[in-house]
């Protein structure tokens, strides 16, 4: 037997459930339409417009220390002194290689005009002497004491001497009046002894001569009576 019935239908659903002596069970009626599906996330992580900018790696390489420069050695070589060393003073001489001697030259220390040492007065045997040594002359023999020493005469000469200026010879008598020991006696006494007359001394030729070899045997250590002799003999 066929019966037929409206499913859909519950009341005659459970006529036909009591009929059959079970109770039907209405069928759940099923969406018309599957429901929609959930949308799933995008669970993909989105990626990065760029990529991340790479971390600067650091300049492994050791930095090179600066190389110091040796500073310029000192100059270790001695000073050398400016000058050199002053050398030893020498003794000063005269034309005869003799060194002065308070003993038988005239202090302080002065030279004729020919270069010799002048004599001290009352010193001239020793003095004289002196250069013969210094020279290799014999010197000439002492006179006895008290006695008069000859003076060697003078061969006349071929032509009278130069004159004296007058001038010349005023200055070297006067540096002598100055000098303590320049003249062995006063000049009155000198001018006395050479028998000069002071008026006419500028212009007589023979008080100048008298008084030019006065000095001369002066310089050569005569005392006052010798240097007379010398010049009155000239």
């Amino acid at each position: 037997m066929q019966i037929t019935f409206d499913p859909h239908n519950p009341q005659e659903c459970a006529t036909i459930a009591r009929l059959l002596g079970t109770t039907a069970q209405p069928e759940t009626a099923q969406p018309e339409t599957a429901p929609a599906q959930t949308a799933q996330p995008d669970t993909a992580p989105a990626q990065p417009e760029t990529a991340p900018a790479q971390t600067a790696q650091p300049d492994t390489a050791p930095a090179q220390p600066e190389t110091a420069q040796p500073e310029t050695a000192p100059d270790t070589a001695p000073a050398q002194p400016e000058t050199a060393p002053a050398q030893t003073a020498q003794p000063e001489t005269d034309c005869h290689g003799m060194v002065h001697d308070d003993t038988i030259h005239s202090t302080p220390a002065s030279k004729n005009a020919d270069g010799s040492w002048r004599a001290k007065r009352g010193q001239k045997e020793a003095y004289e002497a002196a250069i013969a040594a210094a020279t290799g002359k014999d010197a000439p023999a002492p006179a006895p004491q008290g006695m008069p020493v000859p003076q060697p005469a003078s061969a006349a000469p071929a032509t009278p001497p130069a004159p004296i200026d007058y001038n010349t010879m005023a200055e070297r008598f006067v540096a002598k009046m100055a000098d303590p020991d320049g003249l062995p006696a006063e000049y009155e006494a000198i001018y006395t002894a050479l028998s000069i007359d002071y008026d006419d001394l500028e212009t007589n030729q023979t008080s100048i001569a008298r008084l030019w070899n006065y000095m001369d045997a002066v310089d050569n250590g005569d005392d006052h009576d010798g240097c007379v002799r010398h010049a009155m003999s000239a």
